[in-house]
C-alpha cells in the first residue's frame, strides 16, 4: 500500500467518523470513535454514557474498516468482521443511509455493496 492511499483512507475515516458522529441521527449520549491497533481493520466502536460526564458505560463494535482499501464491514464480534463488504469509506453513498444501532449493516435489509469498483 502507498503512502498516497493510505492518507486517501485516513481522510475518508475521518468524513466517516464526522457523518457517524455529526451527520447521522442518534440518541442522546451516543458517540463513535475507532481504534488503530490491529494491522489489517480500523475497528469503529459505539459509545454510549449516561453517568457522569466522559464516563462510558457501554462499548461495542460498530463495524469494521478496511485499512488497505476502505471496506466498511460488519462486526462479527469484538475481534474481527463478518465475511462480505457493506459499504466503502471511499463512496459517502454507500453508507448516506446509516443508522445509528447498525442495522444498515445487515444484508438481509438489501445492503449489498459491489466492492470498491463502485467508486464513483
Amino acid at each position: 500500500m502507498d503512502k498516497g492511499n493510505t492518507m486517501n483512507i485516513r481522510k475518508n475515516l475521518d468524513d466517516f467518523m464526522n457523518h457517524l458522529n455529526n451527520n447521522m441521527k442518534k440518541p442522546d449520549d451516543y458517540w463513535y470513535e475507532y481504534t488503530t491497533r490491529g494491522s489489517k481493520y480500523y475497528k469503529i466502536t459505539m459509545n454510549y454514557s449516561a453517568g457522569a460526564a466522559g464516563v462510558t458505560n457501554h462499548q461495542s463494535v460498530y463495524c469494521f474498516v478496511d485499512k488497505h482499501n476502505g471496506d466498511i464491514l460488519k462486526s462479527a464480534g469484538w475481534r474481527a468482521p463478518a465475511i462480505g463488504v457493506r459499504g466503502s469509506i471511499l463512496n459517502v453513498d454507500s453508507y448516506i443511509n446509516s443508522d445509528w444501532s447498525g442495522g444498515w449493516l445487515y444484508k438481509i435489509f438489501g445492503n449489498i455493496y459491489e466492492g470498491v469498483n463502485n467508486v464513483k
